[in-house]
């Protein structure tokens, strides 16, 4: 499928170690796991049995940016506890395919570019700040939750603001935490020094004014830590009211 190992456990929230012992057969794969990976396009039947889909071009497509909703004639299996159960079903066949319109009806493919940076610097902040960081998967999981869609490319091109939003919102949390500026060094400090040029290019002298008078320095580079969050938080006060 195109994985390295490394990737393929990331993607599936286990460890490396789980993996390589899944594929040496020294650990039985449960139902959640399998579960889990057929969303990434694994052939559950074959995995199981040796023994390869019929339909797995169909599945394949299927779990691709669309919302696939089927009732067949065909066999269906599903996974319980390790094993594969076949139902049979006389219902018609209705599938329901959700198209991705870029610029269209939902958004740009510089905004997902931009949503996808957005993420990656989560995922970034995540690993260096928190004990149980949450992983690519997790994150763009939230993401579409909150956006109601399956898949991030279907955010709707007006729901795009929410959605950088969130995220934004997302790293803000995580670079307020009393951790971040001793884990992150000085990547902590070159995000607030971008966050802060980047909203108030409109107006720079307003912090070139504020820093004098509460803390007398010239420039953000002069300033602590702690002084350096002040003048984050007191552009993010200014944003919201603008």
């Amino acid at each position: 499928m195109g994985f390295s190992q490394r990737d393929f456990a990331e993607k599936l929230s286990v460890s490396n170690e789980t993996v390589r012992r899944y594929e040496m057969g020294q650990r039985e794969m449960g139902a959640e796991f399998i579960a889990n990976a057929a969303t990434l396009g694994v052939d559950v039947q074959y995995v199981l049995t040796g023994v390869a889909s019929r339909n797995r071009a169909e599945v394949e497509a299927a779990i691709q940016p669309v919302v696939s909703i089927n009732r067949s004639t065909n066999v269906i299996g599903i996974v319980n506890g390790g094993t594969v159960n076949q139902i049979k079903t006389d219902k018609h066949v209705t599938t329901v395919k959700a198209e991705v319109k870029p610029g269209d009806e939902h958004i740009t493919q510089e905004q997902a570019a931009t949503l996808t940076a957005l993420v990656n610097e989560i995922v970034e902040l995540e690993s260096k700040l928190k004990q149980k960081p949450k992983t690519h998967r997790s994150v763009w999981g939230s993401l579409n939750a909150h956006m109601s869609v399956t898949r991030y490319l279907l955010i709707p091109a007006m729901g795009y603001d929410k959605a950088e939003k969130y995220l934004r919102q997302w790293i803000g949390r995580l670079n307020s935490m009393s951790s971040a500026p001793i884990k992150d060094g000085d990547a902590w400090r070159k995000r607030k020094y971008a966050y802060i040029k980047i909203n108030s290019k409109n107006d720079p002298a307003i912090v070139e004014r504020y820093i004098a008078k509460n803390f007398s320095a010239s420039s953000l580079s002069d300033l602590s830590n702690d002084e350096l969050e002040k003048v984050y938080r007191y552009v993010a006060a200014k944003k919201r009211g603008s």
